[in-house]
């Protein structure tokens, strides 16, 4: 089983069943079992396409199939996915190949005695005409098998932005995600950067907002890159790089990042500001990784990486007038680059905003007076978001909101993952 359908099978059944991340068993797979270029791409392809699309896949399969969804075993519902997606979204792909490869995968798969039902569900939508069926429902159904998007999450998205903004957004969470990067300023200009890459055959292009942002196209392995190697920048999405942005215009000279893995923030407010940046994990292995992109980029004498508790008060590290406090979140803003994370239940989720608030209220401790902190997530839950600056506000009457922002991608905002940060000051 060492096609790349019975790999993307193995993925997607590991993902629904472990949690496991797309991104990384998609490199997993396609290193141990050596695949080739084009086979590695269908790979790709495969596990992050049924994965974006589930729930419309799922409602192709519900209108052709005599068997309830919850009642189909994993294994054959996931050979169904991927033959239906293959026949909506892969247009390389005959439709008498896709079928015909989703019936050997589901006997590959060991459900033999279920490779005629397979067969079945996929040739009674091609009889159909092999569109997606019409949709029954309210704006948020409608929505939920557009966009692949869970109703309740439709639902709170219109109801907190309005409807074309949350729709802008929904949009853009389809189809994957650009690739940007930072410059590392300490050692090139964005251009430069630029011209090296080029050099490599990587187009990309400076974006100018926030200085340092490059878009790169089409670039591959990035650490088989030449300039990558050589600490020339380091991937991070545009609004990341506006938050850290956002502290950094306050030109603070010791900053204490409290979530830091895997360093990105830290290395930009470094580069941005000249300052020294403590940046913290809870886990060894994570700090390492801050440590290791320190070095990498030349700014181990700025970056300096601690094994912190974001939740634990550590009073010899002191006062710092730059405090960066980005949370463990939800990480909705961000499901067209991680699309599994939009189908967790909403009621996974209830804890996060008590240990956010206990977070953002140990950071403020290490606060200098007129110093500036910065909450931010990757979300766009309001429980997530302003409510929780609200409740710290409410608690802490010593300190105050200067600036409160939300990105909402492909919503007429510059290009970016959905984003929320809230600069405050004492």
């Amino acid at each position: 089983m060492t096609s790349a359908r019975a790999l993307a099978a193995e993925a997607l059944l590991k993902m629904e069943g472990q949690g496991a991340y797309s991104n990384l068993l998609v490199d997993q797979l396609a290193r141990r079992h050596r695949l080739p270029p084009y086979e590695r791409r269908l790979l790709g392809a495969l596990v992050y396409g049924v994965t974006e699309r589930r729930l419309t896949l799922d409602h192709c399969i519900a209108a052709f199939s005599s068997v309830k969804l919850r009642k189909i075993a994993p294994r054959v519902l996931t050979a169904l996915r991927l033959g239906v997606y293959q026949l909506l979204y892969l247009d390389h792909i005959p439709p008498s190949a896709a079928v015909d490869e989703s019936v050997t995968l589901c006997r590959q798969l060991g459900c033999g005695r279920s490779a005629g039902f397979v067969n079945g569900v996929l040739r009674a939508f091609l009889r159909a005409g092999g569109k997606i069926p019409a949709v029954q429902g309210d704006l948020s159904r409608r929505w939920e098998v557009a966009y692949s998007c869970p109703a309740w999450l439709c639902a709170l998205l219109a109801e907190t932005y309005g409807a074309a903004a949350a729709e802008g957004f929904l949009q853009a969470s389809l189809g994957g995600a650009p690739l940007y990067v930072r410059a590392n300023t300490a050692r090139v200009t964005p251009q430069e950067l630029c011209t090296a890459l080029e050099e490599e055959g990587v187009p990309a292009e400076a974006q100018g907002n926030p200085e340092g942002l490059v878009l790169l196209q089409r670039p591959g392995p990035l650490e088989k890159l030449a300039a990558f190697r050589q600490g020339l920048f380091h991937v991070q999405d545009r609004a990341s790089q506006l938050a850290a942005a956002a502290l950094a215009a306050g030109s603070p000279r010791r900053i204490l990042d409290l979530c830091g893995a895997p360093g990105g923030k830290a290395f930009t407010l470094a580069q941005m500001t000249g300052g020294q940046v403590i940046s913290c994990d809870l886990y060894p292995q994570r700090a390492a990784l801050i440590a290791e992109g320190a070095r990498r980029l030349g700014l181990e004498q700025q970056v300096s990486a601690r094994v912190q508790d974001a939740l634990a008060w550590e009073e010899s590290l002191g006062q710092f007038d730059g405090v960066l406090c980005d949370v463990p979140c939800s990480g909705l803003g961000v499901i067209r680059r991680k699309p599994e994370i939009k189908y967790k239940p909403r009621e996974e989720l209830a804890a996060l905003p008590e240990i956010q608030l206990d977070i953002l209220t140990n950071a403020g401790r290490y606060l200098a007076p007129g110093g500036v902190l910065l909450y931010s997530t990757c979300t766009l839950l309001p429980e997530e978001n302003h409510r929780v600056v609200e409740a710290f506000l409410a608690g802490e009457p010593q300190f105050r909101l200067l600036e409160e922002r939300t990105l909402l991608g492909g919503a007429g905002q510059e290009d970016s993952d959905g984003f929320y940060y809230a600069k405050l000051t004492r």
